[in-house]
């Protein structure tokens, strides 16, 4: 399921790249999911000339996985991010709130309790948001915390 979820979000991002590149670059889920996520992150903490790039972090996070989203924060420019901003996010990004997890999620405990399975998808979208704004929690914690 992940691998064919991932797979969509690539023929999406395609399809979306057929659109004029914005500021030299295409556009994809993740830039976009990157917009709407800058305030998000500057709410956490972040400031706000960071925010658009933990923005795109946690917009890949949301769209793809996390694995991609630290890969992607493992490729970014010396000082593209400061340190404090790095911790918070690497804490931020720490979660399953993505498709590709609740499809994960949708088949197991669908499997378990198939009665259920309306309900259980039902939910999805709402897991998504919950798990990304107790991320965000964490990540905003240790910013205060500054461990």
């Amino acid at each position: 399921m992940h691998v064919v979820l991932e797979a969509m979000e690539h023929l999406v991002n395609l399809v979306i790249g057929l659109f004029p590149d914005i500021g030299s670059e295409p556009v994809t889920l993740q830039r976009i999911m990157g917009v709407i996520m800058s305030p998000v992150v500057w709410l956490m903490g972040i400031p706000w000339k960071e925010a658009q790039t933990a923005g795109i972090l946690m917009g890949t996070k949301t769209v793809l996985n996390e694995l991609i989203a630290y890969v992607d924060m493992s490729k970014l420019p010396e000082g593209s991010l400061s340190p404090r901003s790095l911790l918070m996010m690497t804490y931020a990004m720490c979660g399953f709130a993505n498709p590709g997890s609740l499809g994960i999620m949708i088949g197991g405990i669908g499997t378990m309790a198939p009665e259920r399975r309306d309900e259980i998808v039902s939910l999805g979208f709402r897991t998504i948001i919950s798990g990304t704004i107790a991320t965000c929690m964490t990540g905003a914690v240790v910013g205060i915390v500054g461990l």
